[in-house]
């Protein structure tokens, strides 16, 4: 996972559906966490880097080149 990659929520239970569409990472927190701006997301709030999500809920979709 890289900067600019379009990523789509795959979340954590395979059971229940995802919350979000596609996105696009932004940038990666103190933890190497993807910070993720979703498509239709009226209300982001990745200034503060509350937004980050784990690698593993996340499915890259396309790579940037």
């Amino acid at each position: 996972m890289k900067v600019g990659d379009l990523v789509i929520y795959v979340g954590q239970n395979a059971e229940l559906p995802p919350v979000y569409g596609a996105g696009i990472i932004l940038r990666f927190d103190s933890d190497s966490d993807p910070i993720v701006l979703f498509h239709g997301d009226t209300n982001p709030d990745y200034e503060d880097g509350s937004t980050a999500f784990y690698r593993k809920s996340l499915e890259v979709v396309s790579e940037r080149r």
